[in-house]
């Protein structure tokens, strides 16, 4: 191979690709997954375009006719507010609504009844209105009614939508007077009923109280007041009396029951002593029992003084005396004779004392019976007197109140009666209703139901596009794969009916798709050394109608264009298409030569790769350039296939002939069946020992091509990169920029 030819490859670190890996996933930046997911979604559109149509078709369709055949609808306004109410000294609060005033009477206003009335009033008038619809449970008007409150405000603003403006409009004038009369008619009946009610109960209050004042009346003939006043008072002192004296008495009683006759006859010579000039209880009972205790004798006492004085001289007597001296012996039978004496007398005493006690008992509980019969009688007296004053004050108080009720009953009465005459509805029309206009609804139907139908539609894209995991861009690809991309390969078509091979060349129609292999060509040159640089190439992918043998025959021409001399070999037995693109047979072929039946010498054809001409024939002797010079690109066809050609691939005779023909070509490349469709190619790269994976956009699952991927890595089969096939021309560079420098464009 010519020198001048060969690129300038930078030095490297080892022998292997510069990259055998693409850029991890968190290596992307964010932008790059943003744009990648945008991708899909656009991609997902215009494969599923139709659905997006349909859901417009079916469903925004409809919605514009709906749109179209409905009636025009006419728009009318009017508010009402709520004006000052009059207040007045007699008004009472029991007649006032409770709760949201505004918002009751929206209530009222928008009700069913309010709407029949005021649309029965004008349908007359206008019967362009339309019709009522009625069905089993309601009847529906052909107006649309809301009434709203304004916010922050004692307005409310009330709108019609109806199919005659004028009608429209009379409508809402009727809706207000409806309920305006709707008001009065109510407030009428109230105070109606209000003022009978005040009326009957004014009558039975006045009856009520001509009886009471009727029974006070005989209750004062029949018991004088003035005298069971004061009796109760007298009552009540003697009762107190009465009470002390029991008390007294009881305690003496009780004393006598508890004292010996000594004690009663000791406790009257006692000195009686009063600390304070208030009478205590049960001190007057002590004072009558000691006065009844005295018992004064005067015998007894002279006979006591005489024994004293006795034994006064004989004490006097006994510092000279002997005791049995005859004055010593006199004294003491004199005083031994009073003692006798004395004891009788203290005998007596006691006798006495004895009798009185048992007499003053008896003369007590005679008292304290008198005493407790006097005081149940004045009890039972005041009592009497008591309750009737009771009574007395009762019949005063509930003719008190009666009263107070009937001078309350005749205020409301005429409270009602001037609220009757003088009251207005507060809540008044402050605009009548507007000129009915045309509304937008037809527009709206149509707007909500496209749109409506393109988010169905746009929705159901995306549903669908979820469960799709064909690769859609390059940036996808190399997000998904190990796998480096080492080229991309625009969108374009095969020329004429005979599938001719795309004119790489033609610069001024296939510019991006000649650079698109250039850039591959130059990814493969670049990727290696000199002594590493892959010869023998494999292209396959995971199924088929990916594009490889298109790839594989522009690859081998590009290669073949510097004056490298290239051989293509057709081994996709089952589905060979290459004889088609360059216009040769496919006999004889690889098939023969692998089966020694026809040497390789006269299987491989000679290609032209000059662009003015249009080829050689089966053996490369037919030109319609004659001046061109030799070409440097051969082919390999297939071959007759048999259902025993897989199985060559399985023995020494392909390996020997790779290893023959690179002594004569300088790069072999291979037109391999899909991996995932045979197993041809997994024995066709243990030996190429080199394989480019084509991946066709929008065609090849990503679970699929991972799969081929997979089986390969298992062979030890090494893989140099990944030709994405048919990308989109709107993100190529060289399809974007080719205008300015395809062959013929004038300088600037």
């Amino acid at each position: 191979m010519d020198d001048s030819l060969q690129p300038i490859v930078p030095k490297q670190v080892g022998p292997n690709i510069t990259s055998r890996s693409s850029v991890p996933p968190d290596r992307f930046w964010a932008a790059d997954v943003l744009r990648m997911q945008l991708d899909n979604c656009l991609n997902a559109l215009k494969r599923r375009w139709w659905v997006l149509l349909l859901s417009i078709l079916f469903i925004g369709g409809p919605a514009v006719v709906y749109a179209i055949i409905r009636p025009q609808m006419f728009r009318s306004q009017a508010m009402m507010w709520l004006a000052d109410r009059l207040t007045t000294s007699v008004s009472d609060d029991r007649f006032s609504e409770d709760g949201s005033y505004l918002g009751t009477q929206a209530e009222l206003i928008k009700s069913r009844a309010i709407q029949l009335r005021a649309f029965q009033k004008v349908h007359d008038a206008y019967p362009e209105l339309g019709a009522i619809a009625t069905n089993s449970q309601s009847e529906r008007l052909p107006l649309d009614f809301v009434v709203s409150i304004a916010p922050k405000s004692s307005v409310l603003e009330l709108e019609a939508k109806g199919r005659s403006a004028e009608g429209t409009r009379a409508f809402l004038d009727a809706v207000m007077d409806e309920y305006l009369a709707v008001k009065d008619a109510s407030r009428q009946q109230s105070s109606s009923g209000a003022l009978a009610g005040i009326t009957d109960e004014i009558r039975g209050v006045e009856k009520k109280i001509q009886g009471q004042q009727q029974a006070l009346t005989l209750f004062s003939m029949s018991n004088n007041i003035s005298y069971l006043t004061e009796h109760g008072v007298s009552a009540g002192s003697h009762l107190a009396k009465l009470d002390e004296s029991l008390s007294d008495l009881r305690t003496e009683f009780h004393l006598l029951e508890l004292f010996s006759p000594q004690q009663y006859k000791s406790f009257g010579t006692g000195t009686r002593n009063s600390f304070s000039d208030t009478v205590l209880p049960g001190e007057k009972a002590a004072q009558s029992f000691a006065i009844g205790a005295e018992t004064p004798n005067s015998a007894y006492y002279q006979a006591l003084q005489q024994i004293e004085v006795l034994k006064a001289t004989r004490e006097g007597f006994s510092k000279d005396l002997r005791p049995t001296h005859s004055k010593m012996v006199k004294l003491d039978q004199e005083i031994s004779g009073l003692e006798r004496l004395l004891k009788k007398l203290q005998d007596d005493g006691e006798h006495r004392a004895l009798e009185q006690m048992e007499n003053r008992k008896k003369t007590l509980s005679l008292q304290i019976q008198s005493l407790e019969s006097q005081h149940q009688t004045w009890e039972t007296n005041a009592a009497e007197a008591s309750q009737k004053l009771a009574n007395y004050d009762s019949m005063k108080q509930e003719l008190q109140r009666s009263q107070a009720l009937y001078d309350h009953l005749l205020g409301l009465l005429q409270s009602v009666d001037l609220g009757r005459n003088i009251y207005t509805e507060p809540l008044r029309p402050l605009a009548p209703a507007s000129p009915a206009n045309p509304t937008s609804t037809r527009f709206k139907i149509i707007a909500v139901g496209l749109f409506t139908a393109f988010i169905f539609g746009a929705g159901a894209v995306v549903f669908l596009g979820a469960f799709d995991d064909r690769f859609s861009s390059a940036v996808e690809v190399s997000y998904h794969l190990p796998d480096p991309i080492i080229g991309q390969i625009p969108k374009t078509h095969l020329n004429g009916r005979n599938r001719k091979l795309p004119r790489v060349g033609d610069q001024k129609d296939g510019y991006a798709f000649t650079e698109s292999f250039r850039h591959l060509r130059s990814s493969l040159l670049l990727m290696f050394e000199d002594a590493t640089r892959p010869r023998t190439i494999l292209l396959t992918s995971a199924v088929p109608k990916e594009g490889k043998s298109t790839i594989a025959a522009n690859l081998a021409w590009t290669l073949a264009t510097p004056g490298s001399r290239v051989l293509l070999i057709d081994a996709d037995f089952r589905r060979s298409s290459l004889h088609h693109i360059f216009g040769v047979s496919d006999v004889p072929g690889l098939s023969e030569v692998l089966d020694r039946t026809v040497s390789a010498t006269d299987a491989i054809v000679r290609v032209n790769t000059n662009l003015k001409g249009e080829g050689h024939g089966p053996n490369g002797t037919k030109t319609k350039d004659k001046a061109s010079k030799a070409s440097s690109l051969f082919f390999l066809p297939a071959g007759e296939y048999a259902a025993d050609n897989p199985e060559l691939f399985l023995g020494n005779q392909l390996n020997g002939l790779l290893h023959d023909l690179l002594a004569n070509y300088d790069y072999i490349i291979i037109d391999g069946p899909p991996v995932l469709a045979t197993d041809d190619s997994i024995h066709l790269a243990s030996v190429a020992g080199n394989v480019i994976f084509v991946v066709r956009a929008s065609y090849t699952s990503s679970r699929l091509v991972r799969l081929a991927l997979s089986r390969l890595q298992e062979c030890r089969v090494k893989v140099m990169g990944v030709v994405y096939n048919r990308a989109a021309t709107s993100t190529d560079c060289y399809y974007r920029y080719g205008r300015d420098y395809h062959v013929g464009a004038k300088r600037s």
